[in-house]
């Protein structure tokens, strides 16, 4: 069912303007391909296509779920990473009951440190794509055992 989802997904894409979606969650987008020596503010993103992939992929609604969980939780607006972006994504695809937690997934993202967690998943260094180890850390944390997805 998945695949046949993203298959459709691919065949028709949202539309979505993820500069419009960036300002209304309070995310500034800067140029991937450009290296920037100062530090990650909270709320900079230098990860545009990932964004628009997300976006087109899912829709609007979708991503800006995705970033609001990043920026408007607990120490976590800097972490706007591709593979951050990309595991959140992928769990609320995977695992849309957590979306019908409203406020209260917040919360749960309040006590999840995703810089710490994104240097885990980098750390375990297992042959699996970063995106891909953190979206099992954050079910972990966020999804009860025997849930299917």
């Amino acid at each position: 069912m998945i695949k046949r989802h993203r298959a459709q997904a691919h065949r028709h894409p949202h539309r979505c303007d993820i500069h419009k979606v960036a300002r209304q969650c309070g995310v500034k987008l800067f140029n991937g391909g450009r290296v920037y020596k100062k530090a990650r503010g909270p709320g900079e993103c230098f990860s545009p296509a990932t964004l628009r992939r997300i976006g087109r992929l899912l829709g609007e609604a979708h991503l800006a779920l995705v970033l609001r969980l990043i920026v408007e939780t607990e120490d976590n607006a800097t972490e706007l990473y591709a593979d951050t972006l990309s595991a959140v994504s992928s769990l609320l695809e995977h695992h849309p009951e957590l979306i019908e937690r409203g406020s209260m997934l917040f919360e749960a993202f309040d006590t999840i440190d995703l810089g710490s967690m994104r240097q885990r998943a980098q750390a375990m260094d297992c042959g699996l794509p970063v995106a891909h180890v953190m979206r099992v850390l954050l079910a972990t944390e966020l999804v009860p055992a025997g849930t299917p997805g």
